[in-house]
């Protein structure tokens, strides 16, 4: 994976403000955004996801309203390539809203708990999500809860 520039990191920071502009007051929300290239060659990816899951047409309006604000901000210098997207499945979790929506599911979540210095392991149908912290349940019945500091990834498992 390639390593984000300090100009490609602001850049995001700002163009994730804009978004988040744009789906506030909606059940839609931005996960991520990833600017790639430089100045005049730019990719700049959003991903959003809704409550209720994002089709392709809201992608389409966040897609034509978001790029009407960067263009006349001019947040990005040159052309660019704006793409935005749903995270799908097999991007990692995020955000809390993610986890949120994921309650039920099974997930795989790599953490570190203060005072470790390796990574940890569990697979774990996810029984609760709030803004602070998750809660899964092991196969043994075991609860075991992690706050989104400790999470250093973490997937929904597809059943097949």
């Amino acid at each position: 994976m390639a390593r984000t520039t300090p100009t490609q990191q602001r850049l995001a920071d700002e163009i994730r403000s804009l978004a988040d502009e744009v789906v506030a007051g909606t059940s839609y929300f931005v996960v991520d955004v990833e600017v790639r290239g430089h100045k005049g060659t730019r990719v700049v990816e959003i991903y959003v996801d809704g409550d209720d899951g994002i089709g392709h047409d809201d992608l389409a309006v966040v897609s034509k309203e978001v790029g009407f604000l960067l263009d006349v901000e001019d947040t990005v210098a040159g052309s660019y390539k704006l793409e935005v997207s749903s995270p799908g499945i097999k991007r990692p979790l995020s955000v809390p809203r993610q986890y949120m929506k994921n309650v039920g599911r099974t997930l795989r979540v790599r953490y570190q708990l203060d005072g470790s210095s390796r990574d940890e392991i569990v697979v774990g149908e996810l029984t609760d999500a709030d803004e602070d912290e998750i809660e899964l349940k092991r196969s043994s019945n075991e609860r075991l809860r992690l706050p989104y500091a400790a999470v250093t990834e973490a997937r929904v498992e597809l059943p097949w």
